[in-house]
């Protein structure tokens, strides 16, 4: 029986960073699993029977991947978009918008770049994910509403969390790979400029 949606509502920023630490475990465990039944008739069966035998892996919430139910009630309606300081928009346009295509025209920008420079495979693949989480952590805490203010905050430091993950491993490229220095600077004054954006709107949650 799924857990009422009521039941979400009551929960403090403490019990949903559990929550999100729990899907995180379960996305880790998917990914170390799917391996060994690669191919394998019935592989997804396989995987999800491994994470349903550990109970502190089972949740009623799905945290990846974007918002999924019970969690449609508190999506985010376009009209409370300029309370999130962003410009005037355009009708249909979602909130957080601007930040989210700036994100993602930065990783376009950074994977076309890591394309003609085969050399820095190893270091851009794992740049190019933390950009995929942001993205993804970011489109998650922009589409929840205001009427969770604990969950929004929880997802809003996540973002800053991954902000300061994925500048670290542009750090670590620019010192073990010198003529990529500007550009991982280049990328680095980007995301000041986001870690603003995204503090402001983290401010408002209150």
């Amino acid at each position: 029986m799924s857990t009422p949606r009521t039941h979400h509502r009551n929960w403090d920023e403490f019990r949903w960073e559990q929550e999100i630490r729990r899907d995180e475990r379960r996305i880790n465990c998917y990914f170390r699993t799917i391996p060994s039944c690669l191919d394998l008739p019935g592989e997804e069966e396989m995987v999800n029977g491994t994470i349903a035998a550990q109970s502190d892996l089972l949740s009623t919430v799905s945290l990846s991947g974007g918002v999924t139910a019970p969690w449609s009630y508190l999506q985010i309606t376009g009209d409370e978009a300029e309370e999130h300081g962003e410009p005037a928009h355009t009708e249909g346009r979602r909130p957080g918008e601007y930040l989210i295509e700036s994100i993602d025209k930065l990783a376009s920008q950074w994977n076309v770049h890591c394309a003609l420079n085969p050399e820095i495979q190893y270091a851009a693949l794992s740049i190019a994910c933390a950009y995929a989480k942001l993205l993804a952590r970011c489109a998650d805490f922009l589409d929840i509403a205001d009427n969770n203010i604990p969950l929004k905050r929880c997802l809003g430091k996540r973002c800053l969390g991954d902000l300061l993950v994925l500048n670290t491993y542009l750090e670590m490229l620019a010192e073990s790979a010198p003529h990529e220095s500007a550009f991982a600077e280049f990328h680095q004054k980007r995301l000041i400029g986001l870690r603003e954006q995204l503090s402001n709107m983290l401010a408002k949650c209150k």
